[in-house]
């Protein structure tokens, strides 16, 4: 007798369910954009709506959250994309890796924000934190960190250049030209040989009693680079510093004369207004991020420059 009457309650409900036009009352989650604002707040448990269904018709009610980063690692240099996902992420607009704000920042949908990573500050091997935010306010949830490690030619060459380019860190390996004209020439070739330049006959360092010239003096290496095509680097002028990459070379005329009397790495590109804003790090003066219109025209009036792509094979 239990049994029937269990049963008959059963059927009476389900059909008084059918009757209802009963629904999940969990609709779309709301278009994604980027920003920082404050996680969203669940509506408190049992509490209906207006239309007496359970959840919300507009959207989903969970709260934003950050749940992982794919990749969690990648190279010095950077530019890598990097997916971040979670839970109602409409809003982001701000993404930081080790507290460097990311580029290109890109709401993909509600579970998924896009960023270019930065490069590692100063190029130099580290991990940091990864936030991301919506307005003024950072999404909670997991504990995302990212690892940036040296996995390519020109991350190579710029952690040494970085960790080498004042002079309380200069390579004690190498002897210091600055007594006798400037040691710009020899602190390029020895970041070159760190990504992986191979050393020639026309181009060494064994010792301070035994280099070849164009290692160390900056017309030698640049005449090297112009008579041998097989090195494969490729010259541009001063007006095509919009085809630079980080790690390419600049050579400085400050007299006008031809003769290059200053090299240095680039070590940070920018575009403002239209125009690529080039930085430099070099030795003699030593420095880590010069500016590159600075040195032309305040420091030098009146100097050329030209560069060289160093090749991707490298």
């Amino acid at each position: 007798m239990k049994k029937k009457l269990a049963g008959a309650v059963s059927a009476a409900l389900v059909t008084t369910a059918l009757m209802a036009g009963c629904t999940s009352g969990a609709g779309p989650a709301a278009p994604a954009t980027l920003g920082e604002a404050s996680p969203l707040k669940s509506s408190a448990a049992g509490s209906g709506s207006s239309s007496g269904s359970s959840g919300s018709s507009s959207g989903s009610s969970r709260p934003a959250a950050v749940v992982a980063v794919t990749p969690a690692s990648g190279s010095l240099v950077s530019g890598e994309k990097a997916t971040i996902s979670g839970t109602s992420l409409t809003g982001v607009d701000k993404v930081t890796f080790n507290g460097v704000a990311a580029t290109d920042v890109t709401v993909v949908n509600a579970k998924t924000v896009t960023a270019t990573v930065p490069a590692a500050v100063d190029y130099q091997p580290s991990s940091g934190a990864v936030a991301v935010y919506k307005g003024a306010a950072q999404v909670s949830g997991s504990a995302l960190k990212y690892t940036w490690a040296p996995t390519t030619g020109v991350d190579k060459e710029m952690q040494y250049a970085f960790a080498h380019w004042n002079a309380s860190t200069y390579n004690a390996s190498y002897t210091n030209f600055n007594a006798v004209g400037g040691d710009c020439q020899n602190f390029v070739s020895q970041a070159l040989a760190a990504r992986g330049l191979k050393q020639s006959d026309a181009w060494y360092y064994n010792s301070s009693g035994s280099h070849s010239e164009s290692w160390g003096y900056a017309p030698a290496f640049d005449s090297l680079l112009k008579s041998t095509p097989s090195l494969g680097f490729t010259r541009l002028d001063g007006t095509q510093r919009s085809q630079l990459s980080i790690g390419d070379l600049a050579y400085f005329d400050w007299n006008g004369n031809g003769v290059p009397d200053h090299v240095m790495i680039v070590s940070r590109l920018a575009t403002v207004d239209g125009k690529t804003q080039v930085s430099l790090v070099g030795h003699n003066l030593d420095y880590d991020y010069r500016d590159l219109d600075t040195a032309i025209t305040k420091d030098h009036p009146g100097a050329t420059v030209w560069f060289y792509k160093v090749p991707a094979s490298l």
